[in-house]
């Protein structure tokens, strides 16, 4: 186990929400939790080291978020920010196949989970997200990548336009079927009822079902409520 009740090592799992929710803070969390050994929302998790592929965002935005959210977490850096290495694409934009080229210059055993940011932006060209045998083929490569490092792999992706209310939780994320059914863990955050609250909800295929968890937005992190 990495996350136990979510993730083992050599498994995936997808974290899904709108756009600009704080979804990429919310794996930050996690991040922290791991590479802390600090339990996460509640979840028990095994310490290690984390690897932390963005290419959304510049290494100094990433390890001031880091800082800010470990402040928030009032845990001293000293406890974590050994254990996680941060890799930066802005700019340098490296697609799901030439990502091969990075990890297997990467010890195995070395991570316990590696958190891919943001996942659509890794499509090769010309792959249509909403292609099922492409987006399959991509999750089957995620799969050799998490069985070559053994580690966890933690895929950060958005939700389609429009309410996601009525939806099943395997519906919901932009694109094709395939990426809910590929991964381990399906999890996803969607707005409650009340102003400011989320849910917190999975379809998880190897473990027990869990309950959804309401979840309030206190910037820079989600709070179990």
């Amino acid at each position: 186990p990495v996350v136990h009740g979510l993730l083992r090592k050599g498994e995936t799992m997808n974290i899904i929400a709108s756009p600009k929710v704080g979804k990429s803070w919310f794996a930050m969390h996690l991040a922290i939790s791991v590479a802390s050994g600090i339990d996460w929302l509640g979840f028990p998790v095994e310490q290690g080291c984390v690897l932390h592929l963005d290419n959304e965002l510049f290494e100094n935005t990433l390890t001031d978020r880091y800082q800010k959210i470990g402040e928030a977490l009032k845990i001293d850096s000293r406890l974590y920010s050994h254990n996680i290495d941060i890799m930066s694409m802005r700019g340098k934009l490296k697609n799901i196949n030439s990502l091969g080229e990075v990890f297997r210059k990467l010890p195995s055993d070395k991570y316990q989970i590696a958190i891919l940011d943001a996942f659509y932006r890794t499509l090769p060209g010309g792959v249509d997200e909403n292609d099922n045998a492409a987006i399959a083929d991509i999750y089957n490569r995620i799969d050799h990548y998490a069985e070559c490092l053994n580690c966890g792999f933690v895929l950060i992706h958005h939700s389609s336009k429009g309410s996601q209310a009525l939806k099943s939780v395997t519906d919901v994320g932009s694109g094709a079927g395939a990426q809910s059914r590929a991964v381990d863990t399906h999890l996803i955050i969607r707005p409650h009822e009340f102003e400011g609250i989320f849910v917190m909800d999975s379809a998880i295929r190897s473990w027990a079902p869990i309950e959804p968890v309401s979840l309030q937005w206190k910037w820079p992190l989600f709070i179990p409520v």
